[in-house]
């Protein structure tokens, strides 16, 4: 059985990492409170649309999720974005969190460099945790072209 599902009465393609953190696509209205009633207490938004933001940060807040905007990019993430993605991760405490982008692709690959590079893990083993979440193969092709894309360009500097 796959941890990735589209449930009738879910309307966001989820991908669940472990008990603490889900990598999504957008959240839709009726989302919101089902992630309260789910456990969650933190949603990362990653994607760069202020206005949609705003929107997200009020829907959230009124049931009770702590909201956080991250705008990071799809592509040609640099050091710092990492950083800032850790220091997000760090405040969100021992709580559930969902992060999320528009088609939880972003999240994937951001999610892959913070294990490597701020966490230690090999690269064998986040690819196998972002496969065993549910991406499948041409997923990771795509992830692991960008991240050897990041590689080569942070070696270059």
């Amino acid at each position: 059985m796959s941890n990735t599902h589209i449930a009738e009465e879910q309307t966001m393609l989820e991908y669940i990492v472990n008990d603490q953190i889900i990598l999504a696509g957008q959240p839709q209205p009726k989302d919101w409170q089902r992630l309260v009633d789910r456990g969650f207490g933190l949603v990362i938004n990653m994607r760069g649309d202020p206005e949609r933001a705003a929107v997200q940060a009020e829907r959230a807040e009124s049931v009770g999720l702590r909201y956080m905007h991250l705008p990071l990019p799809a592509y040609e993430l640099e050091p710092e974005h990492l950083d800032v993605f850790r220091k997000a991760l760090a405040q969100a405490g021992l709580g559930k969190v969902l992060i999320h982008c528009r088609t939880a692709s972003r999240v994937a690959l951001v999610w892959m460099l913070h294990r490597m590079l701020n966490e230690g893990w090999s690269r064998e083993r986040a690819e196998a945790e972002l496969c065993d979440a549910g991406y499948d193969e041409d997923s990771m092709d795509t992830f692991c072209f960008c991240a050897d894309d990041y590689f080569e360009r942070i070696e270059a500097k």
